[in-house]
Formats: structure tokens, sequence, C-alpha cells
């Protein structure tokens, strides 16, 4: 019993390991994005800008404040469009921010405040836009520009927590059942497939999962 428990805590530790470089990885990507959008920002070459900034939103991490950064720039460039009389740059920018957040979502929603602000702001600017005789891309209507929700397929979702969970019990399940106690470990050739097939299936799962989700 005391060897599957130090396998386990092993197992465990590999575990939070990774997601610690998966979330160092992403907060590196959107920290490197938002740097670049600033750097257009300076430059007044607003459409580069809201491509890093929105990037740099895509890279979602917890406590990352260069999401946040991120998404207050491309709040400042919707305005100074607005009031340059750009409103498809208005428009582009606000809607970059939503989609950033909704393309964040998981098993959480981050960014409900700032969805829920640029819904306002996005349907007011198509009103204005509509005032102007401009038509908006798509033929979408004032009532149901706020209002759309792209939300992450929820079977995607499933699967690639499904996968990441399956995985994680897999690779604990190859050290635990694969292993032989021995000071050398050695493999069991039958679970050591078993279990070694199950981490490649649920691997694959996650990733097909974020790609799809």
């Amino acid at each position: 019993m005391i060897r599957p428990l130090k396998v386990i805590s092993v197992a465990v530790g590999l575990c939070f390991v990774v997601l610690v470089m998966i979330w160092a990885r992403a907060f590196y990507g959107s920290t490197r994005a938002y740097h670049e959008g600033e750097a257009y920002f300076k430059k007044h070459q607003y459409i580069k800008a809201i491509t890093f900034f929105d990037r740099s939103i895509h890279w979602y991490t917890p406590f990352n404040p260069y999401v946040r950064q991120s998404a207050e720039r491309l709040w400042e460039i919707s305005f100074q469009a607005e009031q340059q009389g750009d409103i498809r740059l208005a428009l582009i920018a606000a809607r970059t921010i939503r989609r950033g957040f909704y393309a964040a979502r998981s098993f959480y929603a981050p960014g409900k405040e700032w969805i829920s602000r640029c819904n306002t702001r996005i349907a007011s600017l198509m009103t204005a836009k509509e005032m102007e005789g401009r038509r908006q891309e798509g033929k979408m209507s004032v009532s149901s520009a706020g209002q759309k929700d792209p939300a992450p397929n929820i079977v995607w979702t499933l699967i690639l927590e499904m996968g990441f969970l399956g995985w994680i019990g897999s690779v604990i399940g190859f050290l635990v059942y694969g292993l032989t106690g021995e000071r050398i470990p050695g493999l069991r050739s039958r679970p050591a497939i078993l279990w070694g097939v199950m981490v490649i299936i649920f691997y694959t799962l996650w990733i097909i999962g974020m790609m799809r989700a």
C-alpha cells in the first residue's frame, strides 16, 4: 500500500508541474502579444494593434494582468475611433474584446462584465451606423447585435475535460499497475500496454477537444 501512495504522489506532482507549464506558456504568449500590440498602438497602427491585443486575450490564464490591459486598450481604440467617425474600427475593437472572452470560456466564463459592456456598446455603435445609412456586415439587426452568444461547443468541451482527467488517471494507472515493484522498476507487459494505450487515447481526446471546443 505504501508504494502505490508514493506513485500516486509522484503522478499528482507531475500533473501539477504540467499544469504550471501550461499556465506559464499561456502567460508568456499573452505577455508577448500585449507588448507587440502596445508597440503598434503607439504608432497608431490600430488594426495591427487590435490583432495582437486579440491574441493576448486568447492566451487567457487566471491572474494574468495582460488580458485585462489588452481589453482596456481595445476599449480605448473603440472610443477613439468613434470620436474620429470611424464606426467600423470602433465595432471591430469592441467585437474583438467580446470574441476574445468568449473563446476563453471552458467550465467557467471569464470576462462577463466585459462581454456585457461590449454588447451594449456594439448595439449603440450599430444604431449610429444605421443612422448614417451604412449597412452592417452580415445584415445583423440592432436588436440582435448585443445578444449574439457564440458559446463553445458543449459536447467538445465535455470531451476536453474527460480527456484531460482521463489522461491524468491513465498516467497514474500506468505508474501503479504497469510498473513492477522492484528497486529498478520494470514493465508488466499486459497492464503496461493497456494503460499506455489509455494514456494515448485520453491525451488525443484532450488535444482534439481543445481544438474543437
